[in-house]
């Protein structure tokens, strides 16, 4: 063949590529494949000097001369996998993330797709649910857990296949308490039992609904955001149902986020018997198989509607005219693991492909959200008044600086008590919020101070009273319960702190006939665990449900007239910029779950430091004012809005070769600034604020700066300059635009 004849080109993103900006490969599309290789085709290319074969994903075809590219081997699927659509947000998401190509398409498949096979019944999940608490495993044993860390539960048949491993290594890794084995009943919808329910009729909208309905309908044609900002238990999900209704009319597709699988059940509910088989659900509590039927209906166009966690997002979706992102202030919308994105970043990008329109809706928008609403980026609506006669809870303040003097050295206050009895009385329902989990949160020593810490991690254990041993929630090492202390043989031991368990035995005492229910991490474990428990709830199975953030939002039970925040200063003192954000969100989302039907709850918020603003404006249900009030902060020490934050850490196993890493970062971040000067505030390197997880140390630095394409070439090259030094090959260095959090 001539040298000067154009032949097709297909770009590739290529698996197993360490990101840089032009990691993506070219090679020719042999002659007998250029009917079926388009644009998000999977193949299998040669790499490398071994001419190994890879797995691949096409993202750009042309034509070109070039005798020295090399030819792709074979199809791996007939057909696309992915669409143009996705493709693009794919190449954009990576210059955003700092990560492959590949690793951004990858995130958009359902782990395993086109090789699983129907779902087995014995079943396996992780029991340690972070992968800096993983202690060290073999290749064949990380493949497994990175698996299950995407999907959260698979098949022990499926994790064998996927992952070409024997049953000995799924065994080994439960022996080692990495998961555990379980069996489930072989079915494939797991939601086929709530049918759709001809009786569900017209939306009826109040006055300040159907404004912000008409507000928003236009946009479903040409485009646009929304922030639907409403007081909990304003009726924010009529609005978008009767939006949904319209789309769904018109033609279009619809996905709908929420920020955690806690929630999925009443949503599920609500949209399977409005919608019926038109609703497909995605999110982690699925097995693969079951994941990848869903994901099949949606790319088919079986499904109109999609309902999910984070990853939903992604949805295949060909005709998408809508995005719902409910309580869009959740942290649990930010990725943590790569590519770290964030779901409202994706679903914007995506409305705008499509003229679609994304709406938020929250009872307690984030301050960037509002911010951006306020300056017109986003369309704003407001519902001031809850939905029917429902009134907003009577709040109560309690000094747990008082209570102590009195003598009350519980963490029950004497009138969270009796407003308990008066509930129990009426045959009514109540939650308590405390946002840790355990019996006691810290065990130390009276007599010479030491306080028995983790050997792996820089945290301190925590008393899990049912299993009489003491947790490291980081890195899920376990021991015995010490009677004596390890340093100094003092039996004057002291157990402060307390947790959801502390609370339940605490509550078991003071009220022994009522039902008790306890949700923390400790007890959802298992699948479709928060469907049953908040299922029993709302039957009124149980008086008083126990738990930490899971039970604060977004749930919808009328039985219950009095909500109780035990200590609500956890969240207000970390060390983080956004950390009143947090309490506030916290305390107002669960003083919202009160007194949601025709009488008027009750909620009780106990603190240390009742005239804490933060504290006073969530006890008040006054966003305006919190808002007022942080934004001077945030704009004062330049946080943001004001600001994007660019996050880098480094972590390694050796204390002294991660920090010269970051010194390293930080110098060559100074020599190339110098050169293009763009505005920068730097803070750090320094420890992280848990310097060691799972014996690898962690360092920070974090840059204050414009989110431009300027910067983000500037530490795209600043990571090729320190991918090439052989002294830190051993650290990891990943970057994280816009965190949640900086510790």
């Amino acid at each position: 063949m001539s040298e000067n004849i154009n032949r097709t080109v297909a770009t590739v993103a290529v698996e197993k590529t360490f990101f840089s900006p032009g990691c993506d490969y070219d090679y020719y599309v042999p002659a007998d494949l250029c009917d079926n290789v388009k644009l998000g085709t999977a193949v299998r290319v040669p790499f490398g000097k071994g001419n190994r074969l890879r797995n691949g994903i096409v993202i750009k075809l042309y034509a070109a001369i070039n005798s020295d590219l090399k030819e792709i081997d074979s199809l791996i699927s007939d057909v696309p996998v992915l669409s143009e659509e996705l493709v693009s947000l794919a190449v954009w998401l990576k210059e955003r993330c700092f990560c492959s190509t590949y690793d951004c398409l990858w995130q958009m498949l359902p782990r395993g797709y086109g090789r699983i096979k129907d779902a087995g019944e014995k079943m396996a999940e992780l029991v340690i649910t972070d992968e800096t608490q993983l202690p060290k495993l073999t290749s064949k044993q990380r493949s497994v857990t990175d698996l299950l860390f995407d999907v959260g539960t698979a098949a022990v048949d499926e994790l064998c296949e996927f992952c070409s491993v024997g049953q000995s290594v799924i065994k080994n890794l439960e022996k080692y308490g990495v998961l555990r084995i379980y069996k489930k009943e072989t079915y494939r919808n797991p939601y086929a039992n709530i049918s759709a329910d001809t009786e569900c009729g017209e939306i009826t909208l109040t006055d300040e609904q159907k404004k912000a309905y008409e507000t928003y309908l236009p946009m479903l044609d040409k485009g646009g955001t929304g922030l639907l900002f409403g007081i909990t238990g304003s009726g924010k999900t009529q609005v978008y149902l009767k939006l949904i209704d319209k789309a769904v009319e018109k033609g279009k597709d619809v996905i709908v986020l929420v920020p955690e699988i806690g929630l999925t059940p009443q949503v599920i509910s609500i949209f399977r018997r409005r919608y019926g088989d038109l609703v497909a659900v995605l999110h982690s509590g699925l097995s693969l198989g079951e994941r990848n039927d869903e994901y099949k209906r949606t790319s088919k166009g079986l499904a109109k509607i999609v309902v999910g966690t984070r990853s939903a997002v992604f949805a295949p979706l060909r005709n998408l005219g809508l995005i719902i992102m409910d309580e869009e202030q959740e942290h649990t919308y930010k990725s943590e693991r790569t590519p770290r994105y964030h779901a409202a970043d994706v679903a914007n990008f995506r409305c705008r492909y499509n003229n679609a329109l994304f709406l938020m809706a929250s009872a307690t928008p984030s301050i960037e959200s509002y911010s951006n609403a306020l300056a017109g980026k986003y369309v704003l609506c407001e519902l001031t008044k809850r939905y029917g006669d429902a009134q907003l809870p009577q709040v109560i303040t309690v000094d747990m600086k008082a209570e102590m003097k009195s003598g009350n050295h519980t963490p029950i206050s004497a009138k969270l008590r009796e407003l308990l009895q008066e509930t129990l009385d009426n045959n009514k329902q109540a939650i308590l919020l405390i946002n840790r989990r355990g019996y006691n949160t810290f065990i130390a020593c009276n007599d010479c101070g030491h306080v028995i810490t983790c050997p792996s991690c820089s945290i301190s254990l925590t008393y899990h009273s049912y299993s009489n041993k003491l947790v490291c929630h980081y890195c899920g090492y376990t021991k015995s319960l010490d009677t004596k202390c390890p340093e100094c043989s003092s039996e004057n031991i002291r157990y402060s702190g307390y947790g959801t368990q502390k609370i339940e035995d605490t509550l078991e005492v003071l009220f022994p006939q009522a039902r008790l229910l306890r949700m923390d991490a400790d007890t959802t474990s298992a699948k479709f665990s928060h469907d049953r428990m908040f299922s029993d709830f709302a039957q009124h199975k149980y008086d008083i449900l126990v738990g930490t953030q899971m039970v604060a939002k977004g749930l919808d039970f009328p039985d219950v007239t009095l909500v109780g925040v035990v200590n609500a200063d956890n969240s207000l003192y970390d060390e983080n910029y956004n950390s009143s954000e947090r309490c506030f969100d916290l305390i107002t989302q669960v003083v919202g779950r009160s007194g949601r039907r025709d009488c008027q709850g009750m909620a009780v918020i106990q603190t240390v430091n009742p005239y804490n603003e933060c504290i006073e404006f969530a006890a008040n249900q006054d966003y305006k004012g919190f808002y007022s009030n942080e934004i001077m902060v945030r704009k004062a020490l330049v946080y943001p809005p004001f600001c994007d934050i660019i996050s880098v850490s480094f972590t390694g196993e050796n204390d002294n070769t991660a920090a010269m890493c970051a010194k390293s970062f930080l110098d060559i971040l100074k020599e190339l600034n110098s050169q293009n000067p763009q505005k920068l505030i730097v803070l750090g390197p320094s420890p992280a604020k848990i310097h060691k997880l799972n014996n690898r140390y962690r360092y920070r630095l974090c840059v204050k700066c414009k989110n431009s394409k300027n910067v983000r070439s500037l530490f795209n090259e600043i990571l090729n300059k320190i991918s090439k030094i052989k002294e830190y090959k051993e650290i990891s260095v990943s970057i994280d635009l816009n965190p949640y959090d900086l510790n």
